[in-house]
Order: C-alpha cells, then sequence, then structure tokens
C-alpha cells in the first residue's frame, strides 16, 4: 500500500473510531436504542465484503500467468473489485457509527435554532420564502431542482464504481472525505440544532404545489420523536437524513465534483448537476441559506484536510492501474 494511501486508510479509521468512542460514551444516557439487529447486519455486510476480497484475490492467483487480453481484462476487473470491497470495509463502519451519532445528536431538548438561521439569511439579504415562490411559479424550474435534489443519491453509487475501476487512490480519497466532513458536520449540528426552513416557515401545501408533497419534511417526524424523549429503537439501515446545519447535500456535491477533477467531461457535466442540486436545497431540501454555506465550507475544508494528510504528488495520485482508463482533463 503507497504511504497516501495508508495514511488516507488512517483517517477513515480514526475517524470511526471517534464516532465510535463518543457513540458509547453518550448512548447510556439517551433515550435511543441501538437495536442488535443492527450488529447482526454490520457483521454480515462485512463478511460479505470479506469473502470478495478472498474470491477476487484468488482470481487474480488464478489468472497471475494469463498474458492474453482476456486475462489481463479479468485480473484488472478483478484488482478493482477487491480495491470496492476493501474501501467498502472502511465505508461501512464508518457510516454506521456517524448515522448512530446523528440520531444520538438529536435526541436533545436543546431548543432549535432555526429562528436565528433564518436571521443570517435575513442579515444577508436572503428571504426565503419569496425564493420558494419564485422557483415554484416555474413548473420546468422546480421540476428541475427535484430531479437534481433526487439524483444525488445516484450519484454516489455510480462515482464509487468508477472511481474503483479508474482511479482507486481516488476512491479511498473520497472515502476520506466523507469521514472528514461528517466528523465536522457532527460538531456543528450538535451545536446548532435545526428542524429544517419549511418546519420553520410553515408554508402552505399550495406555495410548494411544483416540489415534492414532503419537500424538506421527510425528517421531520423522526426528528420529533427523537427530541421527546420517549424511547426510540433506531435501525441504522433505515435510518432518516437528520441533519439541517450544515447543508450536507451541498458538501456532498463539491466533493463529488472534486472527486472527478480528472476527467473533464464528467468533471463540468457533475459540476453543472450538482449546482443545481446545490440550488435545489433550498426549495425541496428545506434548508436555510446559512445552511448551503455552511456545507459548502465544510466541503473545502474537509478537501483541504484530505490533500494535506495525503500530501501525494500528481505522479502518485495517477499511479494506479485501470481497467478501463478514461481522458483525462
Amino acid at each position: 500500500m503507497r504511504s497516501s494511501e495508508f495514511r488516507l486508510a488512517a483517517t477513515i479509521a480514526t475517524v470511526t473510531l471517534a464516532f465510535f468512542v463518543v457513540d458509547f460514551f453518550f448512548f447510556r444516557r439517551s433515550s435511543v436504542i441501538l437495536d442488535s439487529d443492527n450488529w447482526f447486519e454490520l457483521a454480515n455486510v462485512m463478511m460479505v465484503l470479506a469473502a470478495i476480497i478472498v474470491a477476487m484475490m484468488l482470481v487474480e492467483w488464478r489468472i497471475d500467468k494469463d498474458r492474453s487480453r482476456t486475462g489481463r481484462l479479468i485480473a484488472a476487473s478483478a484488482i478493482a473489485v477487491r480495491s470496492l470491497a476493501k474501501n467498502g470495509c472502511l465505508f461501512v463502519p464508518m457510516s454506521f457509527a456517524s448515522v448512530w451519532f446523528m440520531y444520538l445528536a438529536s435526541a436533545t431538548d436543546r431548543p432549535l435554532m432555526d429562528q436565528t438561521l433564518a436571521a443570517l439569511d435575513a442579515a444577508i439579504g436572503f428571504d426565503w420564502r419569496a425564493f420558494l415562490d419564485l422557483t415554484n411559479k416555474q413548473p420546468l424550474v422546480a421540476a428541475m431542482l427535484v430531479f437534481a435534489y433526487h439524483a444525488l443519491a445516484r450519484q454516489l453509487p455510480l462515482l464509487f464504481l468508477l472511481l474503483a475501476f479508474a482511479k482507486r487512490l481516488r476512491l479511498t480519497e473520497f472515502i476520506a472525505l466523507l469521514a472528514v466532513s461528517s466528523a465536522v458536520t457532527a460538531i456543528l449540528m450538535s451545536l446548532v440544532p435545526a428542524a429544517g426552513a419549511y418546519a420553520y416557515f410553515q408554508p402552505r401545501p399550495i406555495d410548494f404545489s411544483n416540489f415534492t408533497v414532503r419537500a424538506g419534511m421527510w425528517h421531520f417526524t423522526e426528528l420529533m420523536r427523537l427530541r421527546s424523549g420517549e424511547p426510540f429503537n433506531l435501525l441504522v439501515t433505515r435510518s432518516e437524513g437528520l441533519v439541517t446545519f450544515p447543508s450536507y447535500h451541498t458538501a456532498l456535491g463539491i466533493m463529488i465534483v472534486y472527486a472527478l477533477r480528472d476527467y473533464r467531461w464528467l468533471f463540468w457535466s457533475a459540476g453543472c448537476l450538482n449546482a443545481v442540486m446545490i440550488v435545489s436545497t433550498l426549495p425541496e431540501g428545506g434548508h436555510h441559506l446559512i445552511d448551503v454555506i455552511a456545507g459548502a465550507v465544510v466541503a473545502v475544508a474537509s478537501i483541504v484536510v484530505v490533500r494535506t494528510i495525503a500530501s501525494y504528488d500528481r505522479g502518485e495520485a495517477l499511479a494506479a492501474p485501470a481497467v478501463f482508463p478514461l481522458t483525462k482533463g
């Protein structure tokens, strides 16, 4: 393993361990109960990933002396799948621990700070209600915003596959970005509990008729249950995104574009899509503008931190072999 890859993996592992330590410290005094099925499901996923790694190593060993075009393609594909599984072994526990923390941090009776966030928006001249009205009056614009917002969930698995086959070091780098940004987001959401602009402004259904019925409110029932102090049984696989401040959609959009920086056509395509997605976090995601600004700061800060930790030069970053090389821009 190259030194930069090791440092990135160590960063992910460190963040994951920190999340678990904090989770175990706080869960005993929290109303959030972690269902025992979570550990069973986590163990199952990790065993499947381990089995894939072993299987791909056997394929590599079996095909090692085959110098034919097909043999080389199979070997390179096996290496890519093994890399995807190895990075999955880093990503899955980190996601598990960070989601657990998100629920623990949301189970608080601290006052929501949406009034302060809305006041900050007003101080910089942004009127959320007026922006919602403007975008809702243009059905085509609203449809584009809805599409872009929900396209983020499809971008992540595609990005994982692309980087595993085309630039494996970038995949570890991206997961490190997720880890660092999750840690920063965890701190900020703990300091600034909020429910979102829809919960605060309470627009009428007709005011967002061209957006989805539950725009910006998917998480609200879950959040209120957590804040009620009643026992809450958590299944991580059925969790909701509870973070309002900062906007993690914004952070993810920027980090995805950054991960594609070596491929001009993908960089600009993803850049345009995620620029629209970031705008959509206001009327469809129900974020305050200050949430979006904070999300962008989280992304930039995470990129700086990960670049500093990796400390690789351009040659090392591009050195990993690819199954299907793409034109670099």
